[in-house]
C-alpha cells in the first residue's frame, strides 16, 4: 500500500517518485548565501501528505520530522506546490484564490518567491 506521504500527489509521485525525492532535489539550495538572504524557518503543510520544515535560519535543513517552530506555514496540496515551483501558478494567485493558505508573517512569506524560482531550476 502507498505510504501516507504519497497519498493525493499523483503528479509528484508520477514525475518525481514522491515528495521526499522532490525535496532531496532542493537540499543543494540550502547554501549559506541563500540562508543569509532568507533567514527564516518555513513549513509546507500538505495535509495528509505531511509537513516539511525548511530551516533557513540555523540548520540549513529540509525535513519532514523537524519540530522547529515555523515563522511562516504554507498550507496547500502537493499538486499546488508542484505548480508553483514549476511556474505554472504564481504563489500570490494561489493565495488569493484560496488554493494556498499562509499562517504567520506575510512579509516573510514574500521572501520565498525567489526561493521557489530557484527550486524550479532543480526539477
Amino acid at each position: 500500500p502507498p505510504s501516507p506521504k504519497s497519498r493525493g500527489s499523483s503528479g509528484i509521485n508520477a514525475e518525481y517518485g514522491g515528495i521526499d525525492k522532490m525535496m532531496d532535489k532542493f537540499r543543494p539550495l540550502m547554501t549559506p548565501e541563500v540562508m543569509s538572504k532568507t533567514a527564516i524557518v518555513f513549513a509546507l503543510d500538505f495535509g495528509e501528505g505531511g509537513t516539511w520544515t525548511f530551516d533557513m535560519r540555523n540548520k540549513g535543513t529540509i525535513s519532514d520530522n523537524d519540530d522547529t517552530p515555523a515563522d511562516v506555514t504554507f498550507e496547500m496540496t502537493e499538486d499546488i506546490f508542484l505548480k508553483i515551483v514549476r511556474g505554472e501558478l504564481q504563489s500570490t494567485a494561489a493565495f488569493m484564490s484560496g488554493q494556498m493558505k499562509i499562517k504567520g508573517n506575510l512579509m516573510e512569506a514574500m521572501k520565498l518567491e525567489g526561493l521557489f524560482k530557484k527550486m524550479r531550476t532543480k526539477l
